[in-house]
């Protein structure tokens, strides 16, 4: 029976395509991940472990291939054309499946391991899980290393994409992605934060006081709202924020001597409550809890060393909870 002339031009495009992937060399996939991080033939060259020719060579097929410049001269560094743009995710998801499947064949002893594991945490995060994580890391992986990188919201699918981050520890998440993988860890409920000292202390916190506040927003990027400007315009009410600052640290000296009210987590709450300087209060408005979120790329769920780190933390998340618990 004869094969008519879509069928005919079917045909040929799957051969088309087989044929170009049978002439495609997987490692030029490698190079252009890397070219569109280090945006620099050198800088791509030193993070391959190649010469700038052999670099430059391979972009040179990359061109052909793509039938596109890809990058282009932009002062001392590379800018990608809207082509190379395109590829970018797909490019870099590809490898982190094909690098998951190796992996997943592998053994992996965390005792033997000496593995560079690269995790992001918010500042909220890293207050509640550091202490505990380089301990139970330390004991588990003798000869690994860790990095902590400060992560935040907006930052997560890139870092992880790009293969940047192993995984992350997030509380604030107003996006999702089907190529990443979420598992909420627990939730913390939100309390009011003033100077011991104040008469906000003194005379407790009910709305009026609530609203007359100046409040200080702790903000990553210093321009994200909080939880509170949703649930006050649930009521038609709006607060007055003099202030933003990066780091839930900064809580008791940026407190002490003023009227200043400021938010943070419970479980922040029990770090810093140590401190004579401040005190907790409950809000006098209904807000969210903040959901603590483990995010890693769904395509290493099955890595065997993705799932070990992933394990650790859930593990170091269950024995916070059991001391918040028993405070």
């Amino acid at each position: 029976m004869g094969v008519g002339a879509a069928g005919a031009a079917s045909i040929k495009l799957v051969e088309t395509a087989s044929m170009a992937l049978d002439q495609t060399d997987l490692n030029l996939l490698r190079v252009f991940d890397i070219l569109m991080k280090e945006r620099s033939v050198t800088g791509a060259a030193i993070a391959l472990g190649r010469t700038q020719s052999a670099v430059s060579h391979s972009l040179n097929k990359l061109r052909l291939l793509f039938e596109d410049e890809l990058f282009t001269r932009d002062g001392p560094r590379m800018k990608p054309t809207p082509r190379a743009q395109e590829l970018a995710e797909d490019v870099s998801n590809s490898l982190i499946g094909i690098q998951a499947t190796i992996k997943r064949f592998k053994t992996f002893d965390p005792g033997q391991t000496h593995r560079n594991f690269r995790i992001g945490l918010s500042d909220y995060d890293a207050l509640i899980f550091v202490p505990g994580l380089l301990r139970r890391f330390s004991l588990e992986a003798p000869y690994a290393t860790l990095n902590i990188i400060p992560t935040s919201s907006s930052e997560v699918r890139p870092l992880i994409s790009s293969g940047d981050l192993d995984c992350a520890v997030i509380s604030k998440l107003e996006w999702d992605d089907p190529n990443l993988h979420r598992i909420v860890l627990g939730k913390d409920a939100l309390r009011c934060v003033v100077w011991r000292g104040s008469r906000l202390a003194q005379k407790g916190l009910d709305l009026d006081a609530y609203l007359a506040a100046r409040h200080v927003q702790i903000s990553a990027d210093g321009v994200s709202a909080g939880a509170a400007e949703a649930a006050l315009r649930e009521i038609g009410q709006t607060r007055r924020v003099v202030a933003t600052v990066p780091s839930y640290q900064l809580i008791p000296q940026m407190l002490r001597g003023t009227e200043l009210l400021t938010h943070c987590g419970e479980s922040v709450a029990m770090i810093l409550g140590g401190q004579d300087e401040v005190i907790f209060l409950r809000p006098p408005i209904p807000l969210p809890d903040i959901s603590v979120t483990l995010i890693m790329h769904s395509q290493l769920t099955l890595d065997p060393a993705t799932s070990w780190l992933r394990e650790m933390i859930e593990n170091v998340f269950k024995e916070w909870r059991t001391q918040k618990q028993k405070k």
